[in-house]
């Protein structure tokens, strides 16, 4: 959910945390009553594959993801139709929904060993980490504030900003940052306006279109310091729905080898990452228990 949920992230991530009991009763459903989340159509008709809908308007955080996923099943042998869901979905939400087959088919999130145990994922990392690359979008008069920071214990004197489920959440308070929870996303940047929290970590191919989006309200990139924790990004469907998962990885496999995977990342990301000049940055490296040991720390994405 960064996401993030992703969908936004945001799949930031995001990045879903789902409760136990929410959890359980979601797969006991799926398994309880035989629900099979994605089954092909009758001949001739598309296959309808479903993503969930952040609705939230001018948020851009899925475009990539949802791009990156019409590139491969374009490139997997059918007749598919890529579309989002009706309903705007919160991370919890979509995979509950997703689980007991209630119109979603597949979400990009941050994997967890969790996820990868409660749902069948897509293992082609979709984005070169670039969710565990953290900016900080900041107020323009707490400038001097950040130039003065030089180690993390500084940066954990002051409170970081993010989404109450977002999986980011949990990452920087395992290691020891204060953070201010909100409710939903669209609170974020009057919240860190009204100096509720003083920054906000952003993956940096998401922190540009914000500050555009938010720079009305004072707000800009932080340009010295960054965070860095291990993200993999992957494609997850439910367990049952191993025939759609196959033909995802067909597809990003396909892309990967004829180079259009690699120019459809630089086309959405190309340009922030060389705004955000990381190799530049002072980087504080974060620990992520909740990672599978298969997701480690990326080099700095290009």
């Amino acid at each position: 959910m960064t996401d993030i949920m992703a969908f936004g992230p945001t799949l930031d991530c995001p990045p879903p945390m789902i409760s136990t009991a929410i959890r359980a009763l979601a797969l006991a459903s799926a398994a309880g009553f035989g629900i099979s989340a994605w089954a092909a159509p009758a001949a001739g008709a598309p296959w309808v594959v479903t993503y969930p809908s952040s609705g939230a308007v001018g948020d851009k955080r899925g475009d990539y993801y949802v791009s990156l996923l019409k590139l491969a099943l374009d490139k997997a042998d059918g007749n598919f139709e890529v579309q989002s869901s009706t309903n705007p979905s919160v991370a919890t939400r979509a995979f509950v929904s997703m689980a007991t087959g209630r119109g979603i088919d597949v979400i990009w999130a941050p994997t967890t060993i969790q996820l990868e145990h409660d749902y069948l994922p897509v293992r082609i990392p979709l984005d070169k980490g670039i969710l565990g690359w953290r900016i900080f979008l900041i107020g323009e008069g707490d400038r001097g504030l950040f130039e003065g920071i030089r180690s993390v214990k500084q940066l954990k004197a002051l409170p970081a900003g993010q989404v109450r489920e977002w999986v980011d959440t949990d990452i920087l308070r395992g290691n020891g940052f204060p953070v201010v929870a909100a409710t939903r996303y669209e609170n974020l940047f009057t919240m860190l306006a009204a100096q509720r929290f003083r920054y906000l970590p952003r993956g940096v191919g998401e922190i540009y279109d914000e500050a555009r989006n938010h720079g009305h309200l004072g707000l800009t990139v932080e340009p010295h310091l960054a965070l860095h924790y291990p993200m993999c990004t992957y494609f997850f469907v439910a367990k049952q729905n191993t025939e759609l998962a196959q033909r995802i990885e067909l597809g990003l496999r396909r892309a990967n080898k004829d180079g259009s995977f690699e120019q459809l990342f630089q086309q959405f990301y190309g340009q922030a990452l060389q705004a955000a000049k990381l190799d530049g940055r002072l980087v504080f490296t974060l620990e992520r228990p909740t990672a599978p040991p298969s997701c480690v720390r990326s080099a700095v994405p290009q």
